[in-house]
């Protein structure tokens, strides 16, 4: 009895301890995945039924509430795809678009020195603490690779990508929000655009969206009305709140005053950062991707007709034209790309339940050209996961220039 008694003790202790070494250090992330339990498992059913891109156009055909399309041919536009392309959808970082156009406007005019040299201090400013952080790590750890300083215009480049929110917010406010603003006027009164907002600042974003689940927190401005700004914490029907367009532009207005206070005074963006890390938004999973709706807003056709004007309207300058798709030119030269492109452009965004992209191709079989636009929002938080753990929506926009079988198993679930 007293060896068992031991023997039992031993390996509990020898338990203990592993199970210590294992949790202790990585206890902020055990304890988020304890209080998102809920979370992790809404979708799970769809993980099980969709590990290859056949089974995802399953997913799409199924789900037009989360998904819309746009693949545009360039060649043949009879054989574009439109799917649910009118559907009001979280922009995201796809808006970098109308920043880039908004910077090579500025660089052609000579209006901003795109050879700039910046050094790491400049664009760390608004740094967002455990926000994308892996993305913004990836972006510094190129820009600084053998040398303490870069141009202005590699950072837009790492900008684009590495999907680095930081980046695009020193981009923001390096070009200030009369040119941003100039920029999308000219675009929406030039194609007719119903739907797609202005960027805004994703600082300002999400330190409201902090501040509306922590209204205590001291540094908060009172640009905002608490009742609005709660309303983003509650159960809101996504599609109509995003047609409430007076709620929308009042929301906009403030969070852009919010985006010059914080300009302004570095010591709330200072204490917006150690609240962040430790705490992130505070919310669960569910509750930060329904709070995308307050992000601005686009549709797939809007975003593809954006491209396309840059790309083929002859009012564009071949100039401004070279440069904004250098910029966008980061895969080409790797060898995925080689192998199915005889050019390609991209930009990706992924954040909680949204997986977007923009892009344009020629595919080395066939020759024909495509610009896509396809954005998976307000996904269930197990599949957006394992969307994201596996690149399948990259994969699955890339392969669908290249893969005429891809493309017509699409087609055909649509």
């Amino acid at each position: 009895m007293k060896r068992a008694l031991i023997f039992i003790s031993s390996f509990i202790g020898v338990a203990v301890v592993i199970y210590a070494m294992a949790i202790v250090p990585n206890y902020s992330a055990f304890k988020t995945l304890f209080t998102n339990a809920e979370g992790m498992a809404e979708g799970s059913e769809y993980v099980a039924n969709t590990y290859s891109l056949a089974d995802l156009t399953n997913f799409i055909g199924k789900k037009p509430e989360h998904v819309s399309l746009v693949s545009l041919s360039l060649d043949e536009p009879d054989s574009s795809l439109y799917y649910e392309a009118q559907t009001p959808r979280t922009m995201g970082s796809l808006g970098n678009l109308i920043l880039l156009y908004a910077y090579t406007q500025a660089v052609a005019q000579e209006r901003i020195n795109p050879d700039a040299l910046l050094s790491l201090d400049e664009i760390s400013r608004f740094e967002l603490p455990m926000i994308s952080q892996n993305a913004h790590s990836g972006a510094i750890e190129a820009l600084t690779l053998d040398k303490s300083t870069f141009t202005l215009d590699e950072v837009v480049s790492k900008m684009v990508q590495f999907n680095d929110l930081v980046l695009a917010d020193f981009l923001w406010y390096t070009l200030g929000e009369e040119t941003i603003r100039s920029a999308h006027k000219e675009l929406v009164d030039q194609l007719g655009l119903q739907t797609t907002e202005l960027p805004l600042p994703n600082i300002a974003l999400y330190t409201a969206i902090a501040w509306a689940s922590n209204p205590s927190l001291e540094q908060i401005p009172t640009v905002f009305d608490p009742n609005s700004v709660q309303l983003m914490l509650g159960d809101p029907e996504l599609s109509n709140l995003r047609n409430q367009i007076n709620t929308r532009v009042d929301w906009q207005n403030s969070v852009l005053n919010h985006a010059a206070d914080l300009y302004s005074n570095p010591d709330k963006v200072e204490s917006f950062q150690a609240f962040f890390q430790d705490n992130r938004l505070n919310l669960s999973f569910m509750e930060e991707r329904d709070a995308l709706v307050w992000f601005p807003q686009t549709t797939a056709q809007e975003l593809a007709f954006i491209l396309n004007y840059f790309i083929q309207d002859e009012s564009v300058p071949s100039q401004l034209r070279t440069h904004l798709l250098e910029l966008m030119g980061w895969p080409n030269g790797s060898s995925t790309i080689e192998r199915s492109f005889n050019y390609y452009y991209a930009q990706y965004d992924s954040r909680m339940g949204l997986l977007s992209g923009v892009d344009y191709g020629s595919s080395l079989y066939t020759g024909e050209q495509r610009i896509q636009v396809i954005i998976f929002d307000q996904l269930p938080i197990a599949f957006w996961h394992h969307m994201s753990a596996n690149h399948m929506q990259e994969d699955y926009q890339q392969r669908l220039i290249w893969d005429p079988a891809l493309y017509q198993t699409t087609k055909s679930k649509l």
